[in-house]
């Protein structure tokens, strides 16, 4: 991977207001909303903090819309799935014989992009209640990332300014020191994991 092609991709999809009308296709057509926003820097931890910053400023002014203001990441996973979930019935996509959740890929996430691969660093994303281990997925995947992203930076002797050491025991990789990101590593995991999630060894194990 070349190093002069990676840089951090903030994407968002998400509603701008519930919708429970009967004509919900065609009123989330101007209620949707999508972002992708491209952070480059020859520095690249630059880039990282100018997307972080971007990141939260998108989640403060959901929060505006709420009347209330951001406390902590994991209480924002919280307050902001009213912007995740259309609170319609009908929202349902149609292909073929399937139909799927237009709620499944909303998300407000930043990436890190290296040439082709883009990887999921942090983010708040649709939590379905009855799907609760497709969060422990994304956690895994979360996780395996941070740690390659960390490596990355080394391999190339790129500067860091801070790193965090996680407890990823419950993951089977025992302390790992990442990159800064907002939330509470530690306490995610405890919060989230359930007896479903998958090695982040798998993860690591991916190219």
């Amino acid at each position: 991977m070349d190093k002069k092609k990676s840089h951090y991709l903030v994407h968002g999809l998400f509603w701008k207001e519930q919708m429970h009308n009967a004509n919900y296709h065609e009123a989330k057509k101007g209620n949707l909303c999508r972002i992708n926003k491209t952070f480059e820097d020859a520095d690249l931890s630059k880039a990282r903090k100018e997307a972080f910053a971007y990141y939260q400023s998108l989640i403060d002014v959901l929060y505006e819309a709420l009347g209330d203001s951001y406390t902590s990441d994991q209480q924002a996973r919280i307050d902001l799935q009213t912007f995740l979930h259309a609170g319609c019935s009908k929202a349902k996509t149609r292909i073929g014989k399937m139909a799927f959740d237009d709620n499944l890929f909303n998300e407000i996430a930043v990436y890190w992009v290296n040439g082709t691969e883009k990887r999921l660093i942090h983010g708040i994303w649709y939590r379905p209640k009855e799907e609760q281990h497709q969060l422990d997925e994304q956690l895994a995947l979360m996780g395996g990332n941070l740690i390659k992203e960390h490596a990355y930076y080394e391999r190339h002797h790129l500067p860091i300014e801070d790193e965090t050491l996680c407890d990823m025991t419950d993951l089977n990789l025992g302390f790992q020191f990442v990159l800064p990101t907002p939330f509470d590593w530690d306490g995610f995991v405890e919060d989230n994991l359930t007896k479903e999630t998958p090695s982040l060894l798998h993860y690591m194990s991916q190219p």
